[in-house]
């Protein structure tokens, strides 16, 4: 029996940009943007610094910290003559070290509400966004992540029109429910609620029951006094988590894939983390990822 999630509204009062200043991270600025203003929110644009100077040996690398330090403060400077960015209340912070390490002090000093990072289609912030570094963050963020990977569509976000919220029942994707249903009441979306099948049916017969059976688990988690536009689509696939989540957000046309995930390195306790890693390089729409409490 599905449990049903009782809707509370969200709140995005601060929102913290992770920045490389390469090209990629523009969507990512700009999703964070557009999110800013919907929600009156406050933005903080990141960079950590890169160690990687203090291996060199003798008196260079201070040399080449302070380089570094001084190329991030002009690449800030540039960022911040983005247009709408003047308009909204925002604080740069910049400082050495891991991106992780940087992240996650600045996301518990400063009560971050959401993570927004942009992804390059071979690494990412600090060139690992895809890697380790992305890893920490969707795993361990205490806050939802936001990641816009390196196919997604020139972003042009008044709203969400279109949201695909991805589960496999377990405890920790019900916090991650609760921000898709809140979504798609507040912008008025079409909200489809998708369920894969890993397991294999011994027969047709079999593999009917199962679908019925977790289309009807699906229809039991939307609330029955939420406000939307028209009535959820229930989809129940067969196959490989990653593919079929991808392939199923594009042929809905998906402007946001909404996700758990597990401190564990897991999401929704049963997608590894090489899954999630296909899933943020290959759709072409923003993915939520929202960390089990």
């Amino acid at each position: 029996m599905a449990t049903q999630v009782r809707l509370s509204r969200i709140a995005i009062n601060k929102i913290l940009l992770a920045t490389d200043f390469s090209p990629e991270s523009q969507n990512a600025l700009k999703c964070a943007i557009s999110l800013a203003k919907r929600y009156e929110s406050k933005l903080l644009l990141a960079h950590a610094i890169s160690g990687e100077a203090s291996l060199t040996a003798g008196d260079v690398w201070p040399a080449l910290t302070d380089m570094a330090q001084c190329n991030a403060e002009k690449s800030m400077a540039q960022l911040e003559q983005t247009e709408d960015l003047k308009s909204l209340p925002h604080e740069v912070v910049m400082r050495p070290g891991d991106t992780w390490e940087v992240l996650s002090r600045v996301v518990s000093d400063q009560n971050i509400d959401l993570i927004v990072m942009g992804t390059h289609g071979g690494g990412g912030i600090d060139k690992l966004m895809l890697g380790s570094t992305a890893e920490k963050v969707v795993r361990h963020a205490t806050c939802p992540v936001l990641t816009i990977g390196p196919h997604v569509r020139l972003l042009s976000l008044e709203r969400f029109g279109n949201i695909l919220y991805a589960t496999d029942f377990s405890s920790g994707s019900l916090r991650a429910l609760n921000y898709a249903l809140s979504l798609a009441e507040e912008d008025r979306a079409e909200l489809t609620l998708l369920h894969i099948i890993e397991s294999n049916p011994v027969s047709e017969a079999e593999l009917v029951d199962w679908k019925r059976r977790d289309g009807e688990r699906l229809s039991q988690l939307v609330p029955t006094d939420i406000d939307l536009p028209s009535k959820p689509e229930i989809e129940v696939e067969t196959g490989d988590p990653a593919k079929e989540i991808v392939r199923l957000a594009d042929t809905r046309n998906a402007e946001l894939i909404v996700m758990g995930s597990h401190s564990g390195g897991t999401v929704s306790t049963h997608l590894p983390w090489t899954t999630l890693h296909h899933i943020l390089q290959q759709a072409h729409c923003p993915v939520l990822t929202v960390r089990a409490t």
